[in-house]
C-alpha cells in the first residue's frame, strides 16, 4: 500500500466520476475490447476488492465509472485499477484515491468550486507535523478540519470579499441569492479562501494549554502554532489586498465613459437665457440682420 503518494478526494458516502482516454497512435481509439475498471480498498496486507465492472464507453477512446455512495462507505485508502488492451498488449492504469470524512458542504459544491478547494488544500499537502497531508490539527478527534470545513470557509470568504471594500457585491458559492462568484476570478478566491484558514487555524490554537510539570521528560509543545501562523497571515494578507483592489476596479464601471453634454443652438447660453429650450437640440448658427 502506498500510503504517501498524491490522491483523488472523495468523501465518505459522496459519488464521483472517473474517465481513462485510450491513445492508439497519438489519437483517440477504442481498446481491442472492453475496459475493465476494478476498486480496491488499500489495507496493510492484502487489498479488498470493492467491485469489478465493465467501463462505459461514451465516445471514442473515452472510458468511464461511477463511484456509488455504497462504494464509497468506509473510509480510507483505494486505488481504482483500469484493465484493458490495444494492439494485443495488455494495459494498466492506476489512480489513487482517498475516501475521506462525511463532507456534506464539499459536496454540494459545483466542480470549478471543489477544484479551488483542492487547489486551496495543496497548499497545507506538504506540512511538517501530520503523517501524511494537512496541518497538525486533524490529529484531534475533536477536530473536523479538512475539506468540509474549507467549504464552510469558502462561503466566509465570498461574504467578505463581497463586503470588505466598494464597491459593494452580492455574489454567492452556488448562485443561491445572487450571482455565482465568477470562475474567472477563481485565482483571487483561492487566496481569500487560504487566508480565511490561516485565521480559522490562529483561532483553533488560543485555547492551547501550557502544562506545567517538575517532569524533566520532553514534550511536543505547540503553544506557539497560533504565533506562525499569524506569520504566515501577515504575508499573505497583501497579496490579497492587491488582488482585491483590482477586482474592485473591475467592477467599478470606470472604464465606460458618460459625458454630460449641454448646450443646443444656442451653446451654453441654453439652459441659462433660453427657457424651454432643448439641450439635444443639433447646434446652428443665427446671424442678426
Amino acid at each position: 500500500m502506498d500510503e504517501y503518494t498524491d490522491r483523488a478526494y472523495v468523501s465518505r458516502y459522496g459519488a464521483a466520476d472517473f474517465g481513462l482516454h485510450v491513445m492508439r497512435e497519438g489519437a483517440p481509439g477504442d481498446a481491442d475490447a472492453g475496459v475493465t475498471a476494478v476498486l480496491l480498498h488499500e489495507q496493510p496486507e492484502d487489498d479488498v476488492q470493492v467491485f469489478s465492472r465493465e467501463a462505459e464507453h461514451p465516445a471514442t477512446g473515452e472510458y468511464a465509472v461511477r463511484l456509488a455512495s455504497r462504494d464509497t462507505a468506509t473510509p480510507g485508502p483505494y486505488v481504482l485499477v483500469w484493465l484493458y488492451e490495444v494492439g494485443g498488449i495488455s494495459e494498466e492504469w492506476r489512480v489513487w484515491l482517498e475516501v475521506g470524512k462525511a463532507a456534506p458542504a464539499y459536496d454540494a459544491l459545483d466542480d470549478s468550486m471543489k477544484l479551488l478547494i483542492e487547489t486551496t488544500w495543496n497548499r497545507f499537502s506538504d506540512l511538517f507535523d501530520f503523517e501524511t497531508e494537512g496541518p497538525h490539527l486533524q490529529t484531534y478527534i475533536q477536530s473536523n478540519f479538512g475539506r468540509n470545513r474549507l467549504a464552510q470557509l469558502l462561503r466566509i470568504a465570498v461574504g467578505r470579499l463581497n463586503t470588505m471594500a466598494q464597491p459593494f457585491q452580492t455574489y454567492t458559492i452556488d448562485g443561491d441569492g445572487g450571482a455565482s462568484f465568477p470562475v474567472k476570478w477563481a485565482p483571487l478566491l483561492e487566496t481569500a479562501l487560504y487566508t480565511e484558514c490561516l485565521r480559522h487555524l490562529i483561532r483553533s490554537y488560543v485555547e492551547q494549554p501550557d502544562l506545567r510539570s517538575g517532569s524533566a521528560a520532553a514534550r511536543l509543545d505547540r503553544r506557539d502554532y497560533m504565533d506562525r501562523w499569524e506569520t504566515v497571515l501577515g504575508a499573505e494578507e497583501p497579496v490579497l489586498q492587491k488582488q482585491l483592489d483590482v477586482f474592485k476596479i473591475s467592477h467599478m464601471g470606470l472604464g465606460n465613459a458618460r459625458v454630460l453634454v449641454s448646450g443646443g443652438a444656442f451653446g451654453r447660453w441654453g439652459p441659462t437665457r433660453l427657457p424651454l429650450s432643448y439641450a439635444a437640440r443639433a447646434r446652428t448658427i443665427t446671424r442678426m440682420y
